[in-house]
């Protein structure tokens, strides 16, 4: 089509009613640029020229102004007509020329403008945008209803989908689709037999339903949302190499707009093309003589075809599910840690998503390397510059040791799944920041795996962890990275390659490389209401269980508390209902999103959570376990009234706990909270924007321990901009609540570490492009105070606040421990009061560093954990 249309450039004849009006009223249509060559004359001219007109235009169009008599458009209109030309009426004219060929004739008007928008489609990505690379046929984007909003799901019993839909549901679903695959069929003809059902949520009057499909090289999605609610009942749009154009369909006929190029740089089109030019567009690609000719919506087949489609995609649903042709599998990455960290989790991440992924048909494993392998020598991990060596081909010994180590356990289930014919997305799941030690490892197994058995794999984890960009860059590792909340972009994943449906630049949340040009879609939230219940079957749970500390036995043995009776081994799991935070703390990534689970669906997870792993102790993963007081009250009493005795620590904002709801939650299992209180100085509260204020903590924290919990309270020293009077304010909180806070947590000096989110305008601070590297092997922005100190100085004045409050703190008797060893914790709280679990918890010396993977410093000062000055 596009060597005709070189040899044989469309002619656009614009009509005016007078001289002076052509170039005013029909100049716009010089945009059309390449698309046709535009000529310009009056409507007397043209009546009298008619017949030579409309000869001359061939492949082109007529286009006839507002301000043309009726009549000369009539004759105008017939002329063209007899010779097969189209011709565009300005808007207004229809009505005057209704009983016109509707073949020949088309209104600028949006009133009628249905049919324009395909046509537009093919004549602007073949002459200014690209091919079509995309095609979407959605529910408009717009408000989305509340109430049902975030607890939708196609789970049933929390763990599983039921893809056997009845027969009423298949209707309904295929009604709602019917106008979804009149609209992609008729935008690119065979989309509708191609698209497959990826996903259903059935819930009368608020269905979703997905679908994709690759064709002829365009990655077609349908998703309709029976809780959005926009301009118009269904939105279509179209996405070409260099831009996207979108038209929003409603009863009377549809609106167009041109979105902003997407992928090459180049300025934005114009956001709305007027009518008329849209028209003209329509009107050039149906005159072709090399077209190809394709149904409008308002011309298929009908209705009832398109519904029919419809059901056979969805009786094909059930079916696909069953039968996967790509296995997940997941990997839970070692970690390194500081000798105080006593910490023995599963990974919650993994557990959330191997149950997404099972429930959605793919069959999924889940490999525990920090349990397995925890204990190996993996130092050298921590070291960049042989890992980098190691992955350009360099012979280093001690990573290819380490690395076959991890792959024994790895490899096998991999090598054989190959060895079978069947094909698995691997996924390698970080959590911690401690310089690149995780990150490297992923990227070592990745590079296995790909050497071993050419599987795809993709990164994922805690956003402020994962290195993308690194992770992309290096070649041969990873095929993709997920930004955020891996439950969508994962299901994404396994579709494009399990069936070739869609394309990773299309899947949010999902960055890609394709040749030199990387995509990073925008990160997409997963609702934990909408979630399946973690699935913990993979983890080898037997590693996990554990007894109290042979120390804290000693320790309760001398005070005639322990009789050296037999101990069962027990095991604790990770938990959490609460994504994000309520607080707009300036240093925290948290603030971007608050997701808050149901009291109910959250209790019952737990209590079936209880009863298939054996377990009876949590530790909540939450920022803020207080998101409300009322929520909370009423998770703490669901909890009291099940009567399973369940135990669990968290964390809680240092405000709006009151006496009686402190007494609830310790009744309802909660033994320690930890507090970010951070600062006793509210000038710094206030910069910090954490919401709060000193006499909140005090409030607070006096009503938790009166109730029986261990406070546990965390401070952050040398924050930015803190003078000496606030560093006496902190040190005169702690002296207010001596009595209160039982446990100094994590105290540390403030550093800025890449993904907090802190706004150097806001903050007063100045960013300087080097960083520094702590003794802890973490990585700080350096940065100079805007009217307060530079760097060099910064860096020790932070050491010298966390001297001085940790020298007080010693003083009056308070310990600072930065972990606590759960199994100790959850063992004595079901035998002693909290007066003689704090006091052993503490007393008992602390468990020297016996993992190989362990920092000798925690994570403290510039120059590692700093000791008090004296």
């Amino acid at each position: 089509m596009a060597d005709a249309r070189a040899k044989r450039q469309p002619i656009v004849v614009a009509v005016a009613g007078k001289p002076e009006a052509a170039t005013a009223s029909l100049g716009p249509l010089a945009r059309l640029g390449k698309a046709a060559r535009v000529v310009s004359v009056t409507a007397a001219e043209a009546v009298a020229r008619a017949g030579e007109i409309a000869a001359r235009l061939r492949d082109g169009c007529l286009v006839i102004g507002a301000d043309v008599p009726p009549a000369d458009a009539r004759v105008l209109a017939e002329r063209a007509g007899e010779l097969d030309v189209r011709t565009v009426l300005a808007e207004g004219l229809a009505a005057a020329l209704a009983d016109m060929p509707a073949a020949h004739v088309i209104d600028a008007g949006a009133r009628v403008l249905s049919p324009a928008f395909l046509a537009l489609v093919e004549e602007v990505r073949r002459e200014s945008m690209g091919p079509l690379v995309g095609l979407a046929v959605r529910s408009p984007a717009g408000r989305r209803l509340h109430r049902p909003a975030s607890t939708r799901t196609p789970f049933v019993d929390g763990a599983r989908i039921d893809f056997d839909l009845d027969d009423a549901t298949k209707t309904r679903i295929a009604r709602a689709l019917g106008d979804a695959f009149t609209l992609a069929d008729a935008a690119l003809p065979g989309a509708a037999r191609a698209l497959e059902v990826t996903e259903v949520v059935a819930s009368p009057g608020a269905d979703r339903i997905a679908l994709h499909a690759c064709l002829d090289r365009v990655a077609i999605e349908v998703e309709i949302d029976e809780e959005m609610r926009g301009e118009g009942p269904i939105e279509v749009e179209a996405v070409m190499a260099r831009g996207a154009l979108v038209c929003r369909w409603s009863a009377g006929g549809a609106s167009l707009t041109r979105k902003a190029l997407l992928r090459d740089g180049q300025a934005p089109l114009e956001a709305r093309p007027p009518p008329l030019e849209v028209a003209v567009r329509h009107a050039i690609a149906q005159g072709s003589g090399e077209r190809r000719a394709k149904p409008s919506p308002a011309s298929l087949a009908g209705a009832e075809a398109s519904r029919g489609l419809a059901g056979e995609a969805i009786a094909r649903y059930g079916a696909r599910a069953r039968s996967r042709p790509i296995e997940m599998v997941l990997v839970h990455v070692p970690r390194y840690r500081n000798s105080y960290d006593e910490l023995e989790l599963p990974s919650l991440a993994t557990a959330r998503l191997a149950a997404w992924t099972r429930g959605h048909g793919f069959v999924t494993r889940v490999f525990d390397l920090q349990i397995a392998h925890g204990d190996d020598p993996l130092g050298c991990f921590a070291d960049d510059a042989a890992v980098d060596a190691w992955l350009a081909g360099e012979a280093r010994p001690e990573v290819e040791g380490a690395v076959n180590r991890l792959w024994s356990t790895l490899g096998p289930p991999l090598l054989e799944a190959r060895a079978l014919g069947r094909r698995c997305l691997v996924g390698l799941s970080i959590v911690d920041y401690f310089g690149h030690f995780q990150m490297n490892i992923a990227a070592c197994l990745a590079r296995r795996v790909k050497r071993e058995t050419g599987f795809p794999t993709v990164l994922g984890g805690e956003r402020d962890q994962v290195d993308g960009d690194r992770a992309l860059a290096l070649p041969n590792t990873f095929d993709y990275v997920v930004d955020g909340d891996g439950e969508v972009p994962l299901l994404g994943l396994l579709h494009r390659e399990a069936y070739g449906d869609r394309r990773a630049a299309d899947i949010g949340g999902v960055w890609s490389r394709e040749g030199e040009r990387v995509t990073k879609n925008k990160l997409v939230r997963s609702h934990l209401n909408a979630m399946p219940r973690p699935d913990f079957d993979d983890v080898p749970m037997h590693l996990y269980l554990g007894p109290p500390t042979a120390r804290l036995l000693a320790a309760l043995a001398g005070g005639g508390l322990y009789n050296d009776e037999p101990i069962e081994p027990f095991a604790y799991l990770p938990y959490g209902f609460v994504k994000g935070c309520t607080a707009k703390c300036e240093f925290c990534s948290a603030k971007e999103w608050l997701d808050v689970q149901s009291p109910e669906k959250s209790v019952d997870e737990l209590l079936r959570l209880s009863e298939r792993y054996g377990v009876r102790d949590f530790v909540f993963l939450d920022n803020l376990v207080n998101v409300g007081p009322r929520l909370l009250e009423r998770f703490c009493r669901l909890l009291i009234d099940s009567k399973a005795g369940l135990q669990w620590t968290d964390s809680c904002r240092p405000t709006d706990i009151s006496a009686e709801l402190a007494a609830a939650m310790r009744e309802a299992g909660c033994l320690l909270l930890n507090y970010g209180a951070e600062s006793g100085s509210d000038k710094i509260l206030t910069l910090m924007k954490k919401g709060l204020l000193s006499r909140d903590i005090v409030e607070t924290l006096r009503n938790t321990h009166r109730a029986g919990i261990i406070n546990r309270v965390n401070f952050i020293a040398g924050y930015l901009h803190e003078t000496e009077e606030d560093v006496d304010a902190t040190i005169g909180l702690v002296e207010t609540l001596a009595e209160e806070i039982d446990i100094i947590g994590c105290f540390q000096g403030f550093y800025l570490f890449p993904g907090m989110g802190v706004d150097p305008a806001q903050a007063g601070i100045t960013l300087r492009p080097e960083l520094d590297r702590l003794k802890t092997g973490q990585v700080t922005l350096a940065y100079d105070e805007i009217g307060g100190m530079r760097w060099e100085d910064k860096r020790d004045a932070i050491d010298a606040s966390r001297n001085r409050i940790l020298a007080r703190m010693e003083d009056l008797g308070i310990r600072t421990l930065d972990k606590i060893n759960e199994y100790d914790l959850f063992w004595m709280s079901r035998r002693f009061d909290k007066a003689t679990v704090t006091r052993y918890l503490l007393e008992a010396p602390p468990r020297p560093a016996s993992r190989k993977n362990q920092g000798p410093l925690p994570p403290g000062g510039q120059r590692g954990r700093v000791e008090a000055a004296r």
